[in-house]
């Protein structure tokens, strides 16, 4: 790219961020509207008392307010793919005869409107006569948004192109509906189902089981547990099929339509039967091995296991059969420089996973255990340090200044501490035991930890945000998709949201400062140095 190129780009992005700012502003002000409406109105003071008819009408109201949602959110995905050829036809409809501010005033006028009317549908026992009006009321409120967006014209022509997306994504919405609400209604039939399933399991294994099928009550020996909605299995088909369905979106051009659609009840099935297996595991350890262990450790971490296993195994199996992948594409081969580089920024963190992993099935009296497990990754890292040579570059203070400060914002941010029990523990170790345990445990969490995350993060997650062919972006090429959903991951990864979206955010900073790896690996690990320091000088074992 030349230097006129550059200066070109850099010049039309503010005209860019100019254009989609109306847009924006407008959707803004429709979300604000709605939410004002929906607080104003409340079907228990309209006055419709025991009348079913009334409560159903608002019922199906509400639920198709829910569908309307999810079809605008499947729509949007089905129209990324196509954004810069509308988007280049939103921008040329943008003239001056487009006279958006008479819609926006308008919509403000109906808004007004609306919201002094909600709060008197009150005023009469199941309004009928203002609950029709009101709801198209509503729809032709949110609907002048979109003249005020862009001419008719164009969304006469948008609506002729896109009319079939259009009801496909309101399709979308409509099963989205009816699937949650039986979900939440179905979970007693699909938990009866695991019950008696992992009954007979047990039976299979000579565990000798007991069942209460009336309390949902399933055990052996004097291990019980009750299978409520958490242990059905619903959750596990929930997780696995938006995993492959963000997997299905991502690859569909390498994958075989319709066959790629088996994958869902394939997934969905392989976890149900998994889940039959963790119950039936839960209580023959509870029975067998230890019921704190079986309840503390095992039984949440295994269910997070299979779902792991379940779409890990579905991805390879998509990728590498002939039934599932299309015909012009051919499945990666393990020495192709890019398989070789993913698995060098993913292995890592995949091993850190299950270093937590065991560390949590361990349960809360085991020390060694976790410390030891988090030392995993180093493995992987040492196998592919040749290949993650190439990843790093000359090392800077700026890095390590940042990360200092956002240890020492962790460490003010910290909401309690709390006794993990490490410290009475060490003070019963003798001193040479106790300090190898707090040399490994600062050696996992201040340089293998950081080394794994921000290879997973800021290696290739931020990459494949920029560029589907993650190899092919810069290491420091720049996104605003990339940086806000790899700081958003990284919070939520950490459990504290604000703060860890924070340091995420903070740590894609020193990778576009740096144009390598070096500055979130030396922010992180610094950052992570300091909260270590601070947790062992003053005993706060729940930073660790």
């Amino acid at each position: 790219m030349s230097a006129a190129d550059v200066s070109t780009r850099a010049a039309a992005a503010p005209h860019k961020a100019r254009a989609w700012l109306r847009p924006g502003a407008l959707a803004f002000l429709g979300l604000a509207e709605f939410a004002i409406l929906d607080s104003l109105y409340d079907v228990r003071i309209v006055g419709g008392g025991e009348d079913i008819a009334w409560l159903a009408a608002n019922y199906l109201a509400k639920l198709a307010a829910y569908a309307g949602f999810y079809s605008f959110v499947a729509f949007a995905l089905m129209m990324w793919p196509r954004r810069a050829r509308w988007g280049g036809a939103w921008s040329a409809a943008q003239t001056e005869r487009h006279r958006w501010r008479i819609w926006v005033g308008a919509n403000i006028a109906l808004f007004a409107v609306l919201a002094w009317a909600t709060p008197q549908l009150g005023a009469t026992s199941a309004p009928w006569a203002a609950f029709y009006p009101w709801l198209g009321a509503v729809a032709l409120m949110l609907a002048s948004l979109l003249p005020a967006a862009a001419p008719v014209s164009f969304w006469r022509g948008f609506l002729t192109a896109e009319g079939k997306t259009l009801a496909i994504a309101a399709l979308i919405g409509v099963m989205v509906v009816i699937a949650t609400t039986l979900a939440q209604n179905s979970w007693v039939a699909l938990a009866g189902v695991t019950l008696h399933a992992a009954y007979g399991l047990l039976n299979l294994i000579g565990a000798d089981p007991f069942v209460d099928p009336g309390a949902f009550i399933l055990g052996a020996g004097d291990f019980r547990v009750r299978v409520d909605s958490y242990c059905s299995g619903y959750e596990g088909v929930g997780l696995v099929l938006a995993a492959l369905a963000v997997y299905v979106f991502l690859f569909r051009a390498r994958l075989r339509f319709p066959n790629a659609y088996l994958l869902f009840p394939i997934g969905a099935a392989a976890i149900l039967t998994l889940n039959v297996v963790r119950i039936s595991a839960l209580i023959w350890l509870g029975d067998n091995v230890s019921a704190d262990f079986a309840l503390k450790g095992f039984h949440s971490q295994a269910g997070w296991i299979a779902f792991i296993m379940v779409t890990a195994v579905l991805m390879a199996v998509a990728h590498g059969s002939p039934f599932f992948r299309a015909d012009a594409a051919k499945p990666a081969k393990l020495r192709d420089p890019a398989v070789i580089l993913a698995l060098a920024l993913l292995a890592p963190f995949a091993l850190l996973m299950a270093a937590r992993i065991i560390g949590a099935m361990a349960g809360d009296g085991a020390h060694w255990i976790p410390v030891i497990a988090t030392l995993l990754p180093a493995a992987a890292l040492i196998h592919y340090r040749k290949a993650l040579r190439s990843m790093f570059g000359p090392l800077t203070l700026e890095p390590a200044l940042i990360g200092f400060i956002v240890g020492a914002f962790w460490i003010v941010t910290e909401p309690a501490s709390y006794d993990v029990g490490h410290g009475w523990w060490l003070m019963a170790q003798s001193p040479t035991a106790a300090g190898l345990w707090i040399a490994l445990r600062f050696l996992g969490f201040a340089l293998i930890v950081p080394l794994a995350e921000e290879l997973a993060f800021r290696g290739y997650l931020h990459r494949a945000l920029v560029n589907r062919h993650f190899d092919q972006a810069a290491p420091a090429a720049f996104s605003w998709a990339a940086f806000i959903v790899t700081s958003l991951l990284f919070g939520a990864m950490h459990g504290r949201w604000l703060a860890g979206a924070l340091a995420g955010a903070a740590f894609a900073l020193t990778l576009y400062r740096s144009k390598s790896l070096t500055g979130p690996v030396v922010a992180h690990a610094v950052a992570n140095g300091t909260i270590a320091i601070y947790a062992v000088a003053l005993q706060e074992w729940a930073l660790l």
